[in-house]
C-alpha cells in the first residue's frame, strides 16, 4: 500500500468513529483497492475452521491466511473459527479435540494477528461453536476474539455497508444455523433467509460447503423514472475440515468443498464476482 492509500485509510477508519470490539448496527466500511492498478477491492470469507477438531485442515487454513496477508486482502471471519467443545456440547468432541478451547483461541488469534495489524479485518461473527462458551458461562469468547483483534464484532448477523471508490454495495451476513445435507438444501436455506433481507448478497457460513447461485430482479428507480435490474447472489463461506472420520462422514453426508470464497468488488462500474 502505496503512503496516499495509507493516509486515505487512517481518514476512513475515523471517519465510521469505529471502537474495538463495537457491535454496529450497520457495518460500514471503506474498502481501497490495494494493488496498483485493479479497479475492485477483494474480500474473502473466512470461517469454519473448527481449530481445534482433530479433522481441522491446519494446513490449509493457515495457507489462506497467509494468502489474504501476502496479497492484503480483506477478510469477513464467519464463525465457527475454533471448535470449543464442552462437556454440555453434542457428540464426544469434548474428548476428541486437540487443544482446549483457550489453546485454541491463542492459537487462532497468532494466526489472524498479522491480518490484524494491516487492518484487513472487516468484522468478526459469532458461529454456533463460539456461542458454546456464552451459553454455558456467559463469557462471549467470539467478542473477545473481535476485541483482541481490533475489529468490528458482528454478533450472529449483520448488515454491511462498503464502499470502494464510488460505488457502494449491501451485503447481509451470517452465520448460520441449519442442518440442510446436501448443496442444492444449503443454498436452499439460504435462498429462503435471504428473501427476509433486500441485500445484493448474503453470505452465511455453518454448512460447510463453499459454493453460490444468483438471480435477478426488477427494480424501479425513482430518481431516473426507469426499469432497472439488480443482481442478487446467496453465497455459503465455505470450511476447513477433513472428511475422514468427521461427523459428515459417520452421517453418510457428502464432502462439501473446502476453502473459502473471494468476491471482487468493483469501483469504477457496480460490478460484483465470486469465485469459490
Amino acid at each position: 500500500m502505496d503512503k496516499i492509500d495509507k493516509n486515505r485509510w487512517v481518514e476512513l477508519r475515523k471517519s465510521v468513529n469505529f471502537k474495538s470490539g463495537q457491535i454496529p448496527r450497520l457495518n460500514i466500511q471503506h474498502l481501497i483497492a490495494k494493488n496498483q492498478g485493479k479497479e475492485y477491492a477483494e474480500v474473502i470469507f473466512f470461517g469454519d475452521t473448527h481449530w481445534g477438531s482433530p479433522q481441522c485442515d491446519r494446513k490449509r487454513a493457515k495457507a489462506m491466511i497467509q494468502y489474504c496477508i501476502d496479497k492484503e486482502l480483506y477478510v469477513l471471519l464467519m464463525g465457527d473459527l475454533i471448535e470449543f467443545a464442552t462437556r454440555g456440547s453434542v457428540g464426544a468432541g469434548v474428548y476428541e479435540q486437540t487443544m482446549n478451547p483457550h489453546q485454541q483461541f491463542d492459537e487462532v488469534m497468532e494466526i489472524l494477528t498479522p491480518l490484524a495489524d494491516k487492518k484487513l479485518i472487516l468484522g468478526l461473527l459469532r458461529g454456533n461453536h463460539e456461542l458454546r462458551g456464552y451459553k454455558e458461562s456467559g463469557i462471549d469468547i467470539a467478542r473477545i476474539m473481535a476485541t483482541e483483534l481490533n475489529c468490528r464484532y458482528l454478533l450472529d448477523a449483520c448488515w454491511n455497508l462498503w464502499y470502494v471508490g464510488k460505488q457502494s454495495y449491501s451485503i447481509y451476513s451470517l452465520h448460520g444455523a441449519t442442518g440442510s445435507r446436501y448443496i442444492y438444501t444449503k443454498l436452499n436455506s439460504a435462498i429462503k433467509i435471504a428473501h427476509n433481507f433486500g441485500s445484493e448478497i448474503l453470505v452465511m457460513g455453518h454448512v460447510h460447503e463453499n459454493a453460490y447461485t444468483s438471480t435477478i430482479s426488477q427494480i424501479v428507480d425513482k430518481r431516473t423514472k426507469t426499469i432497472e435490474e439488480m443482481k442478487h447472489f446467496v453465497v455459503l463461506t465455505g470450511h476447513y475440515l477433513q472428511y475422514d472420520k468427521s461427523y459428515a462422514q459417520r452421517l453418510g453426508m457428502g464432502q462439501g468443498k473446502h476453502g473459502s470464497p473471494k468476491i471482487k468488488f468493483y469501483a469504477n462500474k457496480h460490478d460484483i464476482h465470486i469465485s469459490t
